[in-house]
């Protein structure tokens, strides 16, 4: 008899259990739209009806005449001005010396504004300088770029 009882109660609880992994898989395929993002496919989770759009409060930034070494902060805001929400993928510089950092990692809605700190290193740049930072997202296109300028001059030049 406890043999019957302990089977009954298995298939009991085997059924419920199938039953809540069925609805919990169900609830995260439709809460996710049946897409997980990643960045490899950000790109492709575009609302070509809305897409989200990137726009920049100042694109290029001019940072005047430094002294070679000096280290030129700036932080870029932008807003999406698009339909649909935002979702950065990656935000590179152009070179070594041009390092964005702390860029929203979150969803963008539409009207939300967003910053990307970006470090300018002007160590060997003696000349006129314009990085590039890529930003790629999910609008259209996917790539946007904002720009950090100016001239660099050396010691000698300073001391003149």
């Amino acid at each position: 008899m406890n043999k019957i009882k302990s089977t009954l109660r298995t298939n009991y609880f085997s059924k419920h259990m199938r039953y809540f992994l069925y609805a919990t898989f169900f609830l995260s395929v439709i809460s996710c739209g049946g897409k997980t993002i990643t960045d490899d496919n950000y790109a492709e989770i575009i609302d070509q009806e809305y897409p989200p759009e990137i726009t920049f409060d100042e694109q290029t930034y001019n940072f005047g005449t430094v002294i070679e070494g000096d280290v030129v902060k700036h932080t870029f805001v932008f807003t999406n001005t698009g339909k649909g929400t935002l979702v950065i993928g990656s935000v590179n510089g152009s070179c070594g010396c041009t390092i964005p950092k702390n860029w929203p990692k979150k969803p963008i809605k539409p009207g939300e504004k967003g910053q990307i700190d970006v470090v300018f290193n002007s160590e060997n740049r003696v000349g006129i300088v314009k990085k590039s930072i890529d930003i790629k997202a999910n609008t259209n296109p996917t790539s946007v770029q904002a720009f950090i300028e100016g001239t660099v001059v050396g010691p000698e030049i300073q001391k003149n």
